[in-house]
C-alpha cells in the first residue's frame, strides 16, 4: 500500500521541479532555519557578556593561531605499515605447533580456578548452592550458604533472589499425573522406581514401535 501511494504521488512532486530548483538556487541567500527558543536565549546572553562577539568570530585571532602554531606531535613507535610487514613475513618461516592434542573439553565451556579468594565464587558452586536452596530453602538458607562458602550474606541474598535453575517439566501418564519438578526433585522421584519398572516401560515402548512399523509396511 505504501509503494502504490508513493508512486501515485511522485509526479505531483517532482511537477515542475526544475524550475523551483532554479528559483531557489537563484536566490542570493537562502533563508535560515527557525531557532529554538533556547538557543535564541543562549545567543542573546553570549551578545550581552560580549558586543563585539560578532566581530570577534569573523577576524582571526592571531593569539590562537600562534597557539596551534606550537602544538607539536611527536611519535616514538614504529609505523603499523612495518609491523604489519613483518609480521606477515614471519607467518611464512613460523614452523607449525607440534603439540596437535585436542585443548580439554571444560564443563562449563572453561577451565575453572584451582584457588579462589575470600568472596568469590565458581558457576560450579554457584549451581549447587543455588539447587539446594531450591530443593530445600528452610534448611539450605543464605546465611549457611555464605558461611560454607565464604561469601557476603548480602551477595549470597542477592544471587538466589535473580537467579535460578532451570525447571523441569514431566507430562502426564497413565499412573501420574503432569507436574513441575526441580533439579533435586527429579532425582529423588527417580530414585524411588523400581529400576525393572523403568526396564520393563522401555521395552514396551521398543515392542510398540516394531509393531507400528510393521503394520504400516502391510
Amino acid at each position: 500500500m505504501g509503494a502504490l501511494a508513493t508512486k501515485a504521488l511522485r509526479p505531483i512532486k517532482s511537477f515542475n521541479i526544475e524550475n523551483r530548483a532554479h528559483r531557489v538556487i537563484s536566490k542570493e541567500k537562502p533563508t535560515p532555519a527557525p531557532r529554538y527558543p533556547d538557543n535564541l536565549e543562549d545567543l542573546k546572553r553570549a551578545i550581552e557578556s560580549d558586543p563585539d562577539l560578532d566581530e570577534k568570530l569573523d577576524k582571526k585571532d592571531p593569539g590562537l593561531d600562534n597557539r596551534l602554531k606550537e602544538v607539536y606531535v611527536t611519535s616514538t613507535g614504529r609505523p603499523e605499515d612495518d609491523i604489519t610487514r613483518e609480521k606477515q613475513t614471519q607467518s611464512k618461516t613460523r614452523p607449525l605447533p607440534l603439540d596437535r592434542t585436542m585443548p580439554p573439553v571444560y564443563d562449563f565451556g572453561f577451565k575453572e580456578p584451582d584457588t579462589l579468594p575470600v568472596g568469590r565464587t565458581t558457576l560450579r558452586d554457584a549451581t549447587d548452592f543455588i539447587t539446594a536452596h531450591q530443593s530445600n530453602p528452610e534448611e539450605v538458607t543464605a546465611a549457611k550458604i555464605a558461611f560454607e562458602y565464604k561469601l557476603r550474606e548480602e551477595d549470597v541474598q542477592n544471587i538466589l533472589k535473580y537467579f535460578k535453575n532451570f525447571e523441569v517439566y514431566l507430562p502426564k501418564t497413565k499412573t501420574t499425573p503432569a507436574v513441575f519438578a526441580g533439579p533435586a526433585t527429579l532425582r529423588k522421584q527417580l530414585s524411588k522406581h523400581n529400576v525393572k519398572e523403568l526396564e520393563g516401560e522401555k521395552q514396551n515402548e521398543e515392542l510398540n514401535v516394531v509393531i507400528n512399523k510393521l503394520q504400516s509396511k502391510k
